[in-house]
């Protein structure tokens, strides 16, 4: 088993779609402008909250526009982010025990940093090591830099460590990071992309995901 268990948060170890999609629907609400169903949103979701607006509006919208619907989703987002979200069925017992091994444990998202640290203090009390997400001053996924940072505050080397996440960014992050990494098929892409994006490991849920982890 490696020693360092690295985690996408959104669509990982979180179901936070229900709460994302409500939060961009009030801000696209407030200014009038049509919604987004599930689908489209879990389509976006992943490379930012800012790129997830971007996506979310019309085309033809002004920059100055565009931001105002960003600070309505987040500042609604930040006082609804736990309305509807929960860890995915499993995921709280796999990490008791990947602790209870030795594992070091860590988190590492899109999700600005102080809803990543939130949301890990929240849910998770403490089971994760260390949780990193988009802040000043380094780029975020699939840039390797976010993943490297972690390594380096855990003293871990990139052979002994593993990225897990939902998403063809999360697959390619761990490319450019040096790290093998593990696609999961719960969250909010398909199987196909993260086959396209040659994920070293696939699996469909979460007892599958320990067996794996087990063995590798």
């Amino acid at each position: 088993m490696r020693t360092g268990i690295i985690f996408d948060m959104d669509g990982t170890i979180l179901n936070t779609i229900d709460d994302i999609q409500a939060s961009v629907n009030h801000a696209l609400a407030a200014k009038d402008l049509p919604l987004r169903t599930l689908e489209q949103v879990k389509a976006d979701v992943g490379r930012s909250a800012s790129y997830l607006i971007r996506q979310s509006v019309p085309a033809h919208l002004k920059a100055d526009d565009i931001t105002e619907v960003f600070n309505l989703y987040q500042h609604h987002y930040d006082q609804n982010n736990m309305n509807r979200t929960g860890p995915y069925e499993g995921i709280i017992g796999l990490l008791k025990r990947l602790k209870a091994k030795g594992c070091k444990l860590a988190v590492v998202s899109n999700k600005v940093e102080y809803l990543v640290h939130e949301l890990n203090q929240n849910i998770f009390h403490g089971l994760f090591d260390l949780s990193i997400g988009v802040r000043d001053g380094i780029p975020i996924k699939p840039a390797p830099d976010m993943l490297l940072a972690a390594l380096e505050k855990l003293g871990l080397e990139p052979q002994d460590t593993i990225f897990i996440g939902d998403s063809d960014i999360d697959i390619e992050t761990a490319q450019n990071a040096g790290l093998e990494s593990i696609g999961v098929t719960w969250g909010f892409r398909t199987e196909a992309s993260l086959k396209a994006q040659n994920a070293d490991h696939i699996v469909h849920d979460v007892k599958a995901l320990e067996t794996l982890l087990e063995r590798i």
